[in-house]
């Protein structure tokens, strides 16, 4: 059986003393690897770099990430890289040494198999019952995703694509796996990522690009009537770009263009 990861930049066992397995101190990033390079890869750098110093570990060096990748994915076939920077290993308790050293994870897994529906005709979406608590770490992708996990186990049926969480007051964040937009003519709207939620790569490049297509985007804080009244839903990640949600409960929406413009526009991006 073959490698599929590596520990600063070596085939190697994690300790159990690293910080990432006691208490999930550390960060991560997934993207796309094709033809051996990552997709839009500036921009996840970027953000790896944004979220190691929110939570006050070293960045590691953007070329130790690339020899990384360079190394591990040696075919041309598309595949998912997963970036995970930890604090590194201390003993038990949450203090640790000035003198740390961060440890560099890269993961190497196939590339999920999208329904050729969902880019036709769009997907459904469940909303989650559990509700977002406010972060001192909001749009930081951190290692502590249990609330994502508790509410993907609320179904388990494969009718939708992913699940919109709120927070306490109602408002619209995210998804699970996914950020979130919705059209009103020419105005896109996305919830404000201000107290709670993950500012994702894909997330940036569609307000990025907007304009190209016609349409502001405005961060705002909206409920969940409010999305369900829009013209158009989207959501957003690293992996399959833009999808158009048909349904939301009692809410459909017909076939429209906005997901698969904006995709062209990413794959114009890949770098």
């Amino acid at each position: 059986m073959s490698k599929e990861f590596l520990i600063n930049g070596k085939f190697k066992n994690i300790s159990p003393f690293d910080r990432a397995f006691q208490y999930g101190d550390g960060i991560f990033r997934t993207f796309v690897v094709e033809n051996k390079k990552p997709r839009h890869w500036k921009y996840h750098y970027k953000k790896i770099v944004e979220d190691c110093l929110a939570i006050k570990i070293t960045p590691p060096k953007e070329k130790e990430l690339l020899s990384d990748i360079h190394f591990l994915f040696k075919t041309n076939k598309k595949a998912v890289g997963k970036i995970i920077i930890s604090r590194g290993i201390s003993e038990r308790g949450y203090k640790f040494n000035k003198d740390i050293l961060h440890n560099r994870f890269l993961i190497k897994t196939k590339m999920p198999s999208y329904p050729k529906a969902s880019f036709k005709s769009g997907v459904n979406l469940f909303v989650c019952k559990h509700k977002l608590n406010l972060s001192i770490l909001s749009g930081v992708k951190h290692l502590n995703r249990l609330e994502n996990i508790v509410a993907r186990q609320e179904w388990s049926s494969d009718q939708y694509a992913d699940g919109i969480l709120l927070d306490h007051d109602g408002h619209v964040i995210e998804c699970i796996s996914s950020n979130i937009f919705m059209r009103v003519g020419k105005i896109i709207y996305t919830p404000k990522i201000s107290h709670v939620g993950i500012k994702g790569v894909t997330r940036e490049l569609v307000i990025q690009v907007s304009d190209q297509l016609g349409f502001k985007v405005k961060e705002v804080t909206f409920n969940l009537n409010k999305l369900l009244e829009a013209d158009e839903v989207l959501i957003t990640n690293s992996l399959f770009g833009v999808l158009q949600v048909k349904k939301i409960k009692n809410r459909s929406w017909p076939h429209q263009e906005s997901a698969s413009l904006f995709n062209q526009l990413l794959e114009n991006l890949n770098t």
